[in-house]
């Protein structure tokens, strides 16, 4: 903004401030055609020429005004009229702006989640911001709210002390706070990007434009209605990152301590009946009707040039017998099993008195194929 503007700005504020006496919507149409005239007449003037030169300070020429439009002048209180409201356009856009950046932080914090949560703030942004925008860069009348002198008290310390030197220390790194916020900004947009478009165009865009609204809101106030917003939603998306990566080495660090329990093979499989004795030629299917295929072991030699067919034996029927391979030829012996060390009932049994079960129904054979 040049140095022309920032002069009629600070005139029509010094106008404002002799006029606050009055209702605020007397003082909007007092100032309603002055506005106009008073920028029109800066742009006539010579070099080195005021507008207090030409028009006369800004009390003498709100004074003049006063008295054109039958209003008494500042020294003459009226009993009704001057009465000031409580909620007036200032401090309803001064509170819209607090209220839209504390909800704008809460919603960054599920903004990569729902970006949709983002529309609530900038409503209250868009309507707090067209009560005031109006009134120029300066923003002197929610610069004269008694808050807003609260809250300069309370952010400015006596000088010398500690909290005076760090608050000087934070603010010489407001430009490396802008481009930070732009970078976390740049991050949740990436995010958003496979998910929702919409989301990482709103994103990305604040990202960009937060890196002008920094210098700016320094000489146009109007641009802390976007630049404090862009500050919490920043913090917000920074806290969701946080919070994710968290969840997700918590779950790499689980996933990783967790070990399966390693899958048993069977080479074969001996069936009993409840009184101990060994069922021969046992076809086992699951509950889906396929059947039971324990894994197929051969003696290596089965497999060289003229051993002999290999011996066909149906892949769910148990027990299968050994297969052994001598002279030349390839045999199925029948499998010797050990006793089982319980029943079902949990009771020690034995299938015979030797201690040990032998199918007589597969005696040793040839190579003929075991059916």
């Amino acid at each position: 903004m040049n140095t022309q503007a920032l002069g009629v700005e600070h005139y029509l504020a010094g106008m404002r401030a002799a006029l606050d006496d009055l209702p605020p919507n007397e003082v909007a149409e007092i100032m309603e055609d002055v506005e106009a005239h008073v920028a029109e007449l800066s742009t006539e003037l010579g070099e080195g020429e005021t507008l207090e030169q030409r028009l006369g300070s800004p009390e003498q020429y709100a004074q003049e005004l006063r008295q054109a439009a039958g209003y008494p002048s500042r020294t003459e209180r009226l009993s009704v009229t001057t009465k000031q409201q409580w909620l007036t356009r200032p401090r309803a856009a001064a509170w819209g702006l607090v209220a839209a950046t504390g909800v704008t932080l809460l919603a960054g914090t599920v903004a990569l989640k729902e970006p949709a949560v983002l529309l609530l703030p900038a409503v209250i942004l868009v309507l707090s911001l067209a009560l005031v925008h109006d009134r120029g860069p300066l923003q002197q009348e929610i610069m004269n709210l008694p808050e807003t002198h609260r809250l300069e008290k309370w952010l400015t310390p006596e000088q010398g002390t500690p909290a005076e030197r760090a608050l000087t220390y934070l603010k010489s790194l407001q430009p490396a706070w802008w481009l930070l916020r732009a970078g976390l900004l740049g991050l949740g947009a990436v995010l958003l990007a496979s998910r929702d478009l919409l989301g990482f165009l709103a994103v990305a865009g604040i990202a960009v434009l937060s890196v002008f609204a920094g210098p700016r809101a320094k000489v146009d106030r109007r641009w802390l209605w976007f630049s404090l917003p862009a500050s919490a939603l920043a913090v917000g998306l920074l806290f969701q990152v946080i919070d994710v990566t968290a969840n997700q080495l918590a779950y790499s660090t689980s996933r990783s301590s967790y070990m399966p329990p390693a899958p048993q093979s069977y080479e074969n499989i001996y069936a009993y009946d409840e009184n101990g004795k060994l069922l021969t030629n046992v076809l086992l299917y699951d509950q889906d009707g396929q059947p039971i295929n324990a894994s197929r072991n051969y003696a290596s030699s089965c497999n060289e040039p003229g051993s002999g067919p290999e011996p066909v034996i149906p892949a769910n029927r148990y027990p299968r017998p050994q297969i052994d391979y001598e002279n030349g030829r390839c045999y199925t012996v029948a499998p010797s099993v050990p006793s089982p060390s319980s029943t079902p009932s949990g009771e020690s049994t034995a299938p015979s008195s030797s201690g040990s079960a032998t199918p007589s129904s597969v005696p040793p054979t040839s190579v003929s194929p075991s059916k």
